[in-house]
């Protein structure tokens, strides 16, 4: 038996503000909980609703219909990892892969997904016979494939790293055939999909009896180093999610749910190098970002240069942020005319997909973090980063900056800066989303990341004051109706009420789901199994609600509720 709603902390993003980038149409389409169609006739007279800003009865044209109200009580995580499969990340995808019990154990009872994908995106620079880029498709394979094709060495450049994959992994993809199941957009059709899927607290997933979601990440996550070394971590971002709701994307259609939750992960030692269609140039005979225009080819200083604008004369900047460089090098040009796409098309792009899952809850939040080349400490604010140019010729000559941070075995990351602009926009409280790439170990990183996620799951708290049909007594005495809603379906159904054993909810005999009305502020009944979390209850709610049920949740379901409103706020929720 599984309760669909958790206590958890508060996110301090309010769910009405919107990041600097506004809203696109860009994000991929999700559909909005349906209202229409049959439902069970009410037990009790239909909740009606006065005028909720008022403190007594309505007069003037009688009692209009209760609002729907969306409850946000999905325990769904979906989670995007971007991982950098250049030639430098080898002891660092170890790293990561070392890292995932810590992250597996940080989920809880979260009903996730965990996709992967690369950093590389294609680049006029690399040939795509030799780095195969990923442009966003998800990637589920073990590493072990990988080091059977010689995608852990570069002949006459590095030498065998398979270690970064054998070290975690002894499961090859005949180890690891995954289980079929469907997605909210299938239609019921079952097949193999290309992430890993555990549901909820009952822990069963599709991967093979006996392997441990973190086990299969282990070897899942290396990604070799053979990957384009002009990284673009955003654009692939971008791609695998709006994939997500391409039918013809074998790999990614139907990855995000509509109301899960949506974390990206983005794991590299490198800037962000995405660039726009059209000024593909800068990367083969404009020279203008080049750090030496008269070298054959550039470094990945070009990344830096036309996407970056730092303060102050140097060597040591007050600071760096992002900045639109045309085609000629000028700085602060509109975004149609930059030559790396510009910041604010992924911040959009991330909005609309957040806008469009508060539809379902009203609290959703987009979190994107990172694993990149700030210093160890960024996270808590115990450092900062410092963007300064390298005193060694050849790392700038590289990057066009010194290192962010310099691991134990003397191997730099570049300070993030276009990717951290991202991350910032969709941050919900003080503590920062992004962590250093230069820890000796990202088991706490990873541990905090995944925590971070579970904590955007809310208690279903009812998002306005509830009339109470008998003020005399101590408690709320709530008039509800409660919808389960299957928009693939096209159903709406109504959601019988879960019968008390005790301090425990259990579904009545021939249902599947209940909800229980939890009506306890705090010591007003000697029931436990009643008691508000105590986020609805600092709100200023007087009702929350929990779902029970009794076999696996379908993907795609959501809640919404019919409650009579109180005609008197300032008696029935006094905190509000």
């Amino acid at each position: 038996m599984t309760a669909l709603v958790v206590a958890s902390g508060c996110t301090e993003r309010d769910p009405g503000d919107e990041t600097d980038g506004g809203t696109t149409t860009d994000g991929p389409a999700t559909d909005g909980p349906m209202t229409d169609g049959t439902a069970t006739a009410p037990t009790t007279d239909p909740p009606t609703t006065t005028d909720p800003s008022s403190d007594t009865e309505g007069t003037s044209g009688g009692p209009e219909p209760a609002p729907t109200v969306p409850i946000g009580s999905s325990v769904e995580a979906d989670i995007l990892f971007v991982v950098d499969n250049s030639l430098s990340m080898a002891t660092r995808q170890a790293k990561l892969a070392a890292a995932m019990p810590a992250f597996v154990g940080a989920l809880g009872g979260l009903d996730y997904r965990i996709g992967i994908t690369t950093t590389d995106s294609g680049n006029p620079r690399c040939s795509a016979d030799a780095t195969g880029p990923e442009r966003g498709e998800l990637v589920l394979t073990s590493c072990l494939e990988r080091v059977a094709a010689g995608e852990f060495e570069v002949p006459g450049i590095l030498d065998d790293v398979s270690a970064a994959c054998t070290a975690a992994c002894a499961l090859g993809d005949a180890d690891l055939p995954i289980k079929p199941t469907a997605t909210h957009a299938s239609n019921g059709e079952l097949a193999p999909r290309k992430w890993v899927e555990v549901q909820g607290e009952s822990k069963i997933s599709n991967l093979p009896d006996g392997v441990s979601p973190a086990q299969a990440l282990q070897c899942f996550m290396p990604q070799g180093v053979t990957g384009c070394g002009f990284e673009s971590h955003l654009e692939s971002m971008f791609t695998a999610l709006a994939r997500t709701s391409d039918v013809g994307s074998a790999s990614n259609f139907g990855f995000m749910r509509p109301q899960a939750s949506l974390s990206v992960v983005l794991f590299s030692d490198e800037t962000d190098c995405s660039p726009a269609p059209g000024f593909e140039e800068i990367f083969t005979n404009n020279k203008v970002f080049w750090e030496d225009p008269d070298a054959p080819a550039p470094t990945s200083a070009v990344c830096w240069n036309a996407g970056v604008r730092c303060e102050g004369p140097g060597p040591l900047y007050a600071g760096c942020s992002a900045e639109n460089h045309d085609i000629q090098g000028d700085p602060g040009v509109s975004d149609d005319a930059a030559v790396l796409q510009p910041v604010s098309h992924y911040i959009d792009f991330l909005q609309a997909i957040e806008d469009q899952k508060r539809v379902f809850d009203s609290f959703a939040e987009v979190r994107m973090m990172m694993i990149a080349g700030v210093p160890p400490g960024y996270e808590t604010h115990d450092s900062e980063l410092v963007y300064e140019d390298a005193a060694d010729p050849q790392v700038q000559l590289d990057f066009g900056i010194g290192h962010g941070c310099i691991d134990a075995e003397s191997l730099g990351a570049v300070p993030p800066v276009r990717e951290r602009e991202v991350a910032e926009a969709f941050a919900v409280d003080e503590n920062r989303d992004i962590f250093s790439i230069c820890d000796s170990d990202y088991s706490a990183a990873l541990a905090a990341i995944g925590t971070r996620i579970a904590d955007q799951i809310r208690p279903g708290c009812m998002p306005l004051c509830v009339a109470d049909l008998d003020p005399s007594s101590s408690v709320l005495e709530p008039n509800c109706q409660v919808f389960e809603v299957d928009a693939a379906a096209q159903t709406r159904v109504e959601v019988v009420k879960c019968e008390a054993l005790g301090d425990v909810w259990t579904v009545p005999a021939g249902s599947t789901v209940c909800f229980a009305a939890l009506i306890d502020q705090g010591g007003q009944t000697p029931s436990s199994g009643d008691d508000m979390s105590a986020e609805c209850v600092a709100e200023g709610f007087n009702l929350e609600f929990q779902f029970i049920r009794n076999t696996a949740p379908p993907s795609g379901v959501t809640f919404e509720a019919v409650c009579a409103p109180s005609p008197n706020v300032s008696r029935d929720c006094p905190a509000l």
